[in-house]
């Protein structure tokens, strides 16, 4: 059976497919080069330029300006009722004198009974950054002898640099 020849009624002929990756290149280019309406594109920068924290409190509503207060007035409220009453042990009145630098919070140090172990070590001068000590950047290699005062659980709580 051979192939009918194309009638003339059925309209111009279709281009054949492209593949949509090009469709898609050429819509991108296309509008890379179209701007919005002058007037579009004011309205767009005014709507986007950045405006006092007091203009947009009061924009919110005419009660946002008397609730922000009240969360503010409660939560100052709260925070002074439920203020832990626990006491930080004297820790930095006893490293004062042995020249250990605190580099953990009070409330990791053991408290009364429990021990701490001292422990001597040679430290390379970039972990004194890790641990919250200055050190010098272009010494950083080298090693530095050191005591660690240290929890149980292996939490460095002071380190002691000698000489």
């Amino acid at each position: 059976m051979s192939a009918l020849p194309s009638d003339p009624r059925d309209g111009p002929a279709r281009p054949p497919p492209r593949p949509l990756a090009e469709v898609l290149r050429e819509a991108g280019a296309e509008l890379q080069g179209r701007q919005p309406p002058p007037r579009l594109l004011r309205q767009l920068r005014a709507a986007m330029a950045p405006r006092p924290w007091w203009q947009r409190v009061w924009a919110a509503g005419p009660r946002a300006p008397a609730a922000a207060f009240a969360t503010v007035l409660v939560g100052t409220a709260l925070l002074l009722v439920m203020r832990p009453a626990v006491n930080p042990p004297l820790v930095d009145e006893a490293l004062q004198d042995s020249g250990f630098v605190a580099v953990a919070p009070p409330q990791h140090w053991p408290q009364s009974d429990t021990p701490a172990w001292l422990v001597s070590t040679e430290l390379q001068r970039e972990r004194l950054a890790t641990l919250g000590l200055p050190f010098d950047p272009s010494r950083a290699g080298e090693a530095v002898r050191a005591e660690l005062l240290l929890h149980p659980s292996g939490e460095v709580l002071a380190v002691r640099l000698l000489n």
